[in-house]
């Protein structure tokens, strides 16, 4: 049986594979090395176009310098972000005044909230009301001026304990009312998922920082 002789003759060396890197792309490096020794291991009677070399290396300096802005932009996010969520982590364990119509009872058994009028009302209603569309407390007064009507209600038992009657929903009537905003209390604060704005957890759901118009 006939044999197959792997020696080498004296002064060669048996090539070694190349090593594959991740991700299938090339660092600055590394395309300096490759371009070096494409010029160097050129063919003498076609060589290396030198526009086309130029156009290749400003084409990997673009790509480079984007590469960099990217993450020069990821760490600006990821601070003001980190910034944001700092100055919102005041707002924990008190109650902030922001546009929307649903009230939740302060740890002082008050609902509590404001309705700006954009003009005077002879008379105005306001409401608060249940998930059943049952109206739980009421208010009317009148006539009011235009502008901000602050309002609170009191929900406690009869021994001057709070009764916590849940979310309610606050209706306006008798007034032209340009926004309606109400007291929440903040438990937590985060980071929104939409872009970096800081965002308040409370019990009538999350609420952008930005949308806060008072603090108590």
């Amino acid at each position: 049986m006939s044999t197959i002789d792997n020696t080498l003759p004296a002064g060669l060396t048996r090539a070694q594979p190349m090593n594959a890197t991740g991700g299938g792309t090339l660092d600055q490096s590394s395309f300096l090395k490759l371009m070096t020794a494409q010029i160097k291991f050129q063919d003498p009677f076609k060589p290396v176009d030198n526009q086309q070399m130029v156009a290749q290396m400003a084409q990997f300096s673009s790509v480079a310098g984007i590469a960099e802005m990217n993450q020069s932009l990821k760490n600006i996010s990821a601070a003001f972000s980190t910034s944001r969520l700092s100055e919102a982590s005041q707002f924990i364990g008190k109650n902030v005044l922001a546009k929307g119509d649903v009230a939740a009872m302060d740890a002082n058994g008050l609902y509590r909230g404001e309705v700006t009028l954009t003009g005077r009302a002879d008379k105005l209603t306001i409401e608060l009301v249940d998930g059943k569309g049952s109206v739980v407390r009421s208010m009317t007064g009148g006539p009011i001026e235009a502008g901000a009507v602050p309002f609170a209600f009191q929900s406690t038992d009869e021994n001057g304990q709070p009764v916590d009657l849940g979310n309610l929903k606050v209706r306006v009537s008798g007034g032209v009312p340009s926004s309606t905003a109400t007291w929440l209390p903040v438990s937590v604060v985060g980071i929104s998922s939409v872009g970096n704005g800081a965002v308040l957890t409370t019990p009538a759901g999350p609420i952008d920082v930005d949308a806060v118009r008072g603090v108590g």
